[in-house]
């Protein structure tokens, strides 16, 4: 790991300004032992200095020198206890400065203006100040990773996560026509031919149009309408996204300070399927040690058990998630918890998401280009629609997840995906790409893609399927 640059002349000098006293306990005790024995002699010295001077034996010169020493080892401990609260002072000050710039920037963010429009007054949020609040905590957060072992790097990054929850909730989110159509229908209870002209009714749609307002092609153009997020949402998730390495170390210890084998899973990299030379066939044993390579690394992301971001339930409708960075060092939401989040429209090119939780996120016409989704949790998540173009998907679970003709599947790698309950029957998803992944009788495929031998016939329930695909995963050839 690359050494930052020293901050201040303590560390230059090879003096830590925040020393882990732990380290040398030992060392510790020795120095008390070695100061109580000094202490002793000096009054030892003091004593027999005081005889020699009552009964007149030694010179004024050297009197006074052993006076001195004396006077020096008495004043030493004083000295080394002075020195020791002092320091105790500092770190008490700093600790008290931290905990008021996290105040200050927390009221921040609840700023509020007054406007005065058409001769009404009324009272919005003061996005300049909390803009300014966002980028405060983010310094906080980046100032207690390198100074104090990320301290309060999580109690920053749980602030903002609250933030982007409370003020984007997913219940604010705006629905299609395409969607409230579905939803309606299945609370529906009168005859179902009833429905649509009561349907139609409540919305203003003329019955003999109903049926051009809920396709996803009209989704597509009302979602180009929506609004993104605030833009107060919008730079807290870009905060949140560009985490450094080290920041992500701290949310892997936590509760614990990192040590140096401390390692956010997430950094560790996907295993890859050897590419194929000269056009032969890639060899079965490769294959099977990329699957058992595969299946233990995505192990070891459902084992963890540090800090994860936590966005469920938040509106991130038509929201830049996407990397900027040629390194996609500014999009990582991996292991992120982003259940029931609706991403209508959103853009995630090139973010990093693996083991992510998308349960239930409503992702319709997001755009995943190039990002990385290994090992996510996507049941039942709605991507009609969505870019999937050279996405990286392996190990992932689509159960029940929704894909239709629009979902773009080409170059996605679906290397161990479990995808029953999922309906490809109208997608454009190859036969290479479906041999791949892990399926059984209620996976719809189409015409034209046989099924894989190593699927079970029969529908199973959760706990089956689970099973039988845990086998699969240990021995790919039976």
């Amino acid at each position: 790991m690359e050494r930052k640059p020293s901050r201040n002349v303590l560390d230059w000098m090879g003096i830590s300004d925040a020393p882990d006293w732990t380290v040398a306990r030992p060392l510790g005790r020795l120095v008390s032992l070695l100061l109580a024995l000094l202490f002793a002699g000096a009054l030892v010295a003091a004593f027999v200095l005081i005889g020699r001077t009552i009964v007149g034996e030694g010179g004024a010169g050297s009197m006074l020198g052993t006076g001195a020493l004396i006077v020096a080892l008495l004043g030493a401990p004083f000295l080394i206890w002075s020195t020791v609260l002092k320091h105790e002072t500092v770190r008490y000050q700093k600790e008290g400065h931290i905990t008021d710039r996290i105040t200050s920037a927390v009221e921040q963010l609840g700023a509020e203006k007054t406007v005065k429009k058409d001769g009404v007054e009324t009272t919005e949020p003061n996005i300049e100040v909390r803009i300014g609040a966002v980028l405060s905590l983010e310094r906080i957060a980046q100032d207690s990773t390198d100074y104090d072992k990320g301290r309060d790097h999580v109690l920053v990054m749980e602030i903002l996560c609250a933030y982007v929850r409370q003020n984007a909730p997913a219940s604010e989110a705006t629905d299609t026509m395409r969607k409230r159509w579905e939803d309606a229908k299945q609370r529906w209870n009168s005859p179902q031919e009833q429905f649509e002209e009561f349907f139609c009714r409540d919305n203003g749609i003329n019955p003999p149009d109903a049926s051009d307002y809920i396709t996803l092609e009209h989704a597509r153009h009302e979602i180009r309408n929506f609004r993104p997020p605030r833009a107060d949402i919008a730079q807290a998730l870009l905060v949140l996204g560009r985490r450094t390495a080290e920041q992500r170390r701290v949310e892997a210890a936590w509760p614990d300070p990192p040590n140096k084998n401390t390692k956010w899973v997430f950094d560790i990299p996907c295993p890859k399927l050897p590419d194929i030379e000269d056009g032969t066939a890639r060899d079965p044993a490769k294959i099977r040690a990329f699957q058992k390579d595969l299946a233990d690394w995505k192990e070891t992301l459902f084992t963890y058990s540090g800090y994860r971001l936590n966005l469920q339930s938040s509106n991130l409708q038509r929201a830049d998630l996407s990397a900027k960075r040629p390194d996609r060092s500014d999009a990582v939401f991996s292991g992120a918890l982003m259940q029931g989040a609706r991403m209508e429209g959103s853009s995630l090119i090139d973010a990093r998401m693996e083991g992510a939780n998308l349960n239930e996120a409503q992702m319709e016409l997001a755009t995943l280009w190039f990002a990385r989704m290994e090992g996510a949790n996507l049941m039942d998540a709605r991507m009609e629609g969505a870019g999937l173009i050279d996405t990286r998907m392996e190990g992932v679970n689509l159960s029940n997840a929704r894909v239709d003709k629009t979902t773009g599947w080409t170059g996605v790698l679906l290397h161990n995906a479990a995808v029953p309950s999922v309906d490809f029957r109208e997608t454009t998803i190859s036969k290479e790409q479906i041999k791949t992944t892990f399926g059984d009788g209620s996976t719809k495929l189409p015409d034209t893609i046989p099924r894989p031998a190593h699927w079970p016939d029969a529908e199973l329930d959760l706990f089956s399927f689970h099973t039988q695909y845990k086998k699969w995963l240990t021995n790919p050839d039976t």
